[in-house]
């Protein structure tokens, strides 16, 4: 997957150093897990080996920038406990998607829209897929903007309202 110099790649083994830094960093740990709690190389291998091994359905991605590490991206199916909660029909194929920029330095250039789209477009290729949701909590002004640039719409509050469900409408024509 690839968008002029951004791709993005599936997540291995040699990746857990780099997310132990970016999990380390005030601005990712901000609004992607807890500031006050950054990720040691054991954590984040406890956290995501399972995930890279394939052993739960959380399937987790690497995004690059000229072929350097940049970022974080993993999606999974949505399952019908949550589905109904959120108002959604059964028959529905959901996945939810996660995603940070390790790199404060490369916020508000883009690169976010990019690796969304490119996410988006491989998700789409998936003919039974309906929709794409996010949860991004309420005071992330920066990543509602991108995920709204990349045609996400605010549903409805959700988690105490603290957070936006967000949906992205798949039409397979």
């Amino acid at each position: 997957m690839k968008i002029n110099s951004v791709s993005i790649r599936k997540m291995q083994h040699t990746d857990y150093e780099i997310m132990s830094q970016w999990l380390s960093t005030k601005e990712v740990l901000e609004f992607y897990g807890d500031v006050n709690a950054p990720f040691t190389l054991q954590q984040v291998k406890d956290k995501y080996e399972p995930r890279v091994n394939g052993e739960i359905p959380v399937v987790p991605y690497i995004v690059e920038l000229d072929d350097k590490p940049i970022g974080f991206m993993q999606r999974y199916l949505i399952d019908d406990e949550q589905k109904e909660a959120w108002g959604y029909p059964a028959d529905f194929i959901i996945f939810g998607i996660d995603q940070f920029i390790g790199y404060p330095e490369l916020f508000n250039k883009g690169v976010g829209t990019k690796m969304i789209k490119l996410f988006i477009e491989d998700i789409a290729r998936d003919k039974e897929v309906n929709r794409i949701i996010l949860d991004p909590e309420i005071s992330n002004f920066r990543a509602i903007r991108a995920y709204e640039k990349c045609g996400f719409q605010k549903v409805k509050k959700i988690d105490s309202g603290t957070s936006w469900l967000m949906e992205y409408t798949i039409n397979h024509h």
